[in-house]
């Protein structure tokens, strides 16, 4: 076995995947840019090998499109592709909050907790990268909490793209929210099932619009 088909360990391959995804969502890797291979491993280090597998879950993830006997490519945000995306959030979405408002236990509570307290300080400090990973991680653990195993291992691959439209909207929408949050975690705590998944259809709703407007 070569060296550059030698399988790569853990934390090579999520450090070169988390390097990929963040220039993706920056934009500093923007809508249409192709993947060149060689010109990537190079600047990051590695070999391809972690680069190749890191593509491969990018493409899994929705934000790479792989062309067959061309390449990769960074996939663009269409209307129409914020619209299906929308779509699936809002069929999805509430019926996680439910579920976490019936099944949260005191750890998830905690984590929501504290993932709340980073967004805070996030907008405070006008942090949107940072706010745009913590709003992002809000999200996944509502869908942890929820405790249903078939919607997370549907919800869960959405939130690279997710975390993407976070990342271009945030700073017309941080406070709305944070807000918006706030009386979702109160409404989890209380074990309101109604309350939660009105929250969360009525959140995705707002932001719909507005990350339309953004669309490649």
């Amino acid at each position: 076995m070569t060296a550059d088909a030698a399988p790569t360990d853990g934390s090579l391959r999520d450090r070169v995947l988390e390097e990929v995804k963040e220039r993706i969502i920056a934009g500093d890797l923007p809508t249409g840019a192709r993947l060149h291979e060689r010109n990537l491993s190079q600047e990051l280090g590695v070999s391809r090998v972690p680069l190749r597998e890191a593509i491969l879950t990018l493409a899994a993830q929705g934000l790479v499109e792989m062309r067959p006997r061309i390449g990769a490519f960074v996939r663009p945000m269409t209307k129409s592709y914020i619209e299906d995306l929308f779509a699936v959030r809002l069929a999805l979405e509430p019926l996680a909050a439910s579920l976490a408002a019936r099944n949260r236990d005191a750890h998830q509570l905690a984590e929501l907790t504290r993932l709340l307290a980073e967004e805070r300080d996030a907008l405070a400090a006008g942090d949107d990268k940072r706010g745009s990973l913590v709003n992002a991680d809000f999200h996944l653990e509502v869908l942890r909490a929820s405790g249903n195993e078939v919607l997370f291992a549907l919800m869960a691959p959405l939130q690279s793209q997710i975390q993407r439209l976070f990342r271009r909207t945030i700073t017309t929408i941080s406070r709305e929210l944070t807000e918006d949050h706030t009386t979702l975690l109160e409404a989890v705590r209380d074990q309101d099932a109604g309350r939660a998944a009105e929250i969360a259809r009525r959140h995705v709703e707002e932001t719909r619009d507005l990350s339309i407007t953004v669309a490649d």
